[in-house]
């Protein structure tokens, strides 16, 4: 089993409390608080991956690229499924870049993997830039080249409390060119287990009593 199936198992007992939580709220006639109780929840906890597309398999959807940058998918190499993205230019850095939104204060990992043999790249890195916060962007990343695919983690990192989302990027310096291969990324996955401390819906708070 991949890590994918693994954090999804990992999950499903805790979604089958909430699942029981909203079932008892609905009966008690509490239905539209819990329904906003359990979307909030959700959320939060994040079980599955926050990123769309992070395996690349719909091709490019869902991800920007850096000016002038050369994205495309591709077949081979591949970490897992049947494709993967890859990045190449000229000179500079350039990146991949998906946005999203966060819980301020939740805790959140981002994983992946890069391909990167490929002299002419200083580094192949993945990325979280804080939207909306002054706090440090948070960045690993690979220096040394190899002919095939290295897991990467980056976190677990909590969310700055003034963030208002969160530039997930795979992110590519180029030392010199021209380059003889791209470099490559797949199983980008972004994920939240944990609820930030004082965390409680807004709607539960304020419910009339």
């Amino acid at each position: 089993m991949d890590d994918h199936g693994a954090g999804q198992q990992s999950g499903g007992g805790g979604r089958s409390k909430r699942c029981l939580v909203l079932t008892l709220a609905v009966v008690l006639g509490l239905a539209p608080v819990a329904l906003s109780f359990f979307l909030t929840l959700e959320t939060a906890l994040g079980y599955d991956n926050l990123l769309r597309n992070g395996g690349f398999e719909e091709g490019t959807s869902g991800w920007t690229a850096s000016y002038r940058a050369t994205f495309i998918t591709v077949t081979e190499p591949v970490s897992s499924g049947n494709w993967a993205a890859a990045l190449s230019d000229t000179t500079g850095e350039i990146y991949i870049q998906q946005e999203v939104d966060i819980v301020p204060g939740a805790t959140y990992t981002l994983t992946g993997r890069i391909y990167k043999d490929e002299p002419g790249f200083m580094d192949g890195c993945l990325r979280i830039r804080w939207v909306g916060s002054d706090s440090p962007d948070l960045k690993d990343c690979l220096s040394d080249d190899r002919d095939f695919y290295r897991p990467i983690t980056l976190g677990p990192a909590d969310a700055p409390l003034d963030a208002r989302s969160a530039k997930i990027e795979g992110v590519a310096v180029i030392r010199t060119s021209p380059l003889t291969n791209p470099i490559y990324f797949d199983e980008l996955s972004l994920t939240s287990s944990m609820m930030p401390n004082g965390f409680f819906p807004l709607s539960l708070k304020n419910y009339p009593r």
